[in-house]
């Protein structure tokens, strides 16, 4: 069920996909969320988070690259050092410039099949004067529909993509451990040279020993904490929870970066010619549409909702770029969210986004059954840092997360800006109002004592119904030798020991400006490439 995308909702919280982590309480933000905590999802079956996302397969801006070369003085992080990377992975089954893609490549990157309400989003852009731009190649602003890491309708995970390819075709050189906990990284000698790992399977502790190198793929969340484990982190945190320091790295688990929603709408609108523009399990499905999927993987069941993304400049940014002479660089995300409300509906949204129920179901009655959708307001490039640490020594004691959602001011202006934007888009252009596009009148319940619609309504509603969009990264930092916080360098060796690497989104120094997916593989890209080049390995 799970490389269903309409299924893809389903998969948030299911135990054996999901690590379940929630984070801390927050001091300025998910006010009205379950004991103020985020809800932290990571995937935790082969092909880790690729098992539960929404498919969404968006590089980011190339500024966002140069960003990196420019903090690690490594020219191999930037753009067009990366583009020929991102172009080998992918086998680019919409219109494309083969400047810019790749069409042999392991991931299937494919158009939506479904999706009216995306169409309108997109012309309504075009209307406020935004290009239709291909957003996997460069722009400065633009809108259009997603394409995704689907393959004839269906999920293409990391592990479909890439792991099981190499586990048909040469089991010998792969050996995989399912349902092993890895607990710590195994050194040897003063230099710190990692020679393996230590796992837990079944109750019992096995080693796994290494030729060549030692690998952390383990995500934003669980490499600083296996490193952690392995005596690698700031020393006064890891004495404090009993465990022996071997390398002090203060950086590991700083640097924590996510991408925040501010959730726009609902916004209700009428059925055009008696076709619904948003599809509703509970009201819509019917066999033909199984049918359509099992015969050619299109149609509704091949969309998880999320639909098409623009980028657009707050009016800070655009003015430091005219000042400047300079290309935009984007710094608002506005996503829509083609699903409308049902009771089923309300009570996933509430459980997804650990929303206090009583609220959720306050705040979306009104709409229920109706056709309706929301447009994500995210500050793309957020300033906010959080920390990630060690809760006790225990290997399978729940981290302690604080993402530190809005702390910084610029955080929750850009975000509000985006609102703005969002909501004037709907109700500004002739494409949504030719359907009746207007925002619900109901009020968060939580910001009634505000004036509906005002910066501080917003404010409230952000730092209330604060949601994540489960983008985590930057926990091990990629950096100079001279950045105190780094934890990788630019080839991804962990300072302070030898043949130890982590590869995956905990080394971006700083958050791409997008979905963040298609930037992980790119460093799986270039870190084999890394890899190989050190060994000797030809391509």
């Amino acid at each position: 069920m799970q490389s269903i995308p309409v299924c893809a909702p389903l998969m948030l919280g299911n135990p054996t996909l999901d690590w379940n982590f929630y984070t801390v309480p927050q001091q300025y933000s998910c006010f009205s969320l379950n004991n103020q905590s985020s809800y932290y999802p990571r995937g935790r079956g082969l092909g880790g988070t690729s098992n539960l996302n929404f498919m969404v397969w968006l590089r980011g801006h190339p500024f966002d690259f140069d960003n990196w070369s420019e903090l690690t003085q490594d020219e191999r992080w930037s753009y067009d050092e990366l583009l020929p990377y991102f172009r080998k992975s992918e086998t680019y089954t919409a219109d494309g410039d083969s400047s810019f893609h790749g069409f042999d490549g392991e991931v299937t990157v494919s158009p939506a099949s479904y999706g009216p309400i995306a169409k309108h989003f997109v012309k309504a852009a075009e209307e406020m004067g935004y290009p239709k731009v291909d957003l996997n190649a460069p722009y400065q602003e633009g809108f259009n529909e997603h394409v995704y890491n689907q393959k004839r309708g269906h999920r293409a995970g990391a592990f479909n993509a890439f792991l099981q390819p190499i586990r048909q075709s040469r089991r010998d050189k792969l050996t995989i451990r399912k349902y092993a906990h890895v607990t710590k990284v195994l050194f040897k000698g003063s230099n710190n040279l990692a020679y393996g790992v230590e796992y837990e399977k079944g109750g019992i502790v096995h080693q796994a020993k290494c030729t060549k190198e030692v690998i952390l793929s383990a995500g934003a969340i669980s490499s600083p904490l296996i490193l952690m484990r392995s005596g690698i982190g700031a020393t006064q945190h890891l004495e404090s929870v009993g465990i022996n320091p071997r390398v002090n790295l203060p950086g590991v688990g700083q640097n924590l970066q996510d991408h925040v929603i501010g959730l726009v709408g609902p916004f209700v609108i009428d059925p055009v010619d008696g076709q619904h523009l948003t599809y509703l399990a509970s009201r819509d499905s019917s066999p033909s549409d199984l049918l359509q999927y099992v015969g050619s993987g299109t149609g509704p069941l091949s969309q998880a909702g999320v639909m098409a993304s623009g980028f657009v400049a707050s009016n800070k940014t655009k003015l430091i770029a005219k000042i400047n002479n300079k290309i935009i660089w984007p710094d608002i995300q506005l996503i829509l969210l083609g699903i409308p409300k049902d009771a089923s509906a309300i009570a996933s949204l509430a459980k997804v986004y650990n929303l206090r129920r009583d609220i959720a179901e306050e705040f979306y009655s009104p709409v229920v059954g109706q056709d309706s959708f929301h447009i994500m307001s995210i500050a793309s490039r957020p300033k906010s840092r959080g920390q990630i640490l060690l809760s006790n020594k225990d290997p399978k004691a729940r981290p302690w997360i604080d993402p530190k959602y809005y702390h910084h001011p610029d955080d929750i202006a850009v975000t509000i800006e985006g609102v703005k934007k969002a909501i004037h888009l709907v109700e500004n252009t002739k494409t949504f109002q030719s359907i009746g596009a207007r925002l619900s009148t109901t009020p968060f319940p939580s910001c009634r004592s505000h004036e509906f619609r005002s910066d501080a309504y917003w404010e409230c509603y952000l730092r209330h119904y604060t949601l994540s969009v489960y983008h985590q990264a930057g926990t091990c930092k990629m950096g100079r030798a001279d950045d105190p916080e780094a934890v990788v360098d630019a080839s991804l060796s962990v300072r302070g020991t030898e043949r130890l690497r982590v590869i995956d989104a905990s080394i971006m120094p700083q958050i791409v400006s997008s979905n963040i997916q298609a930037a992980c593989t790119v460093i799986g890209e270039r870190g084999s490439q890394i890899i190989k080049e050190y060994w000797g390995i030809a391509p």
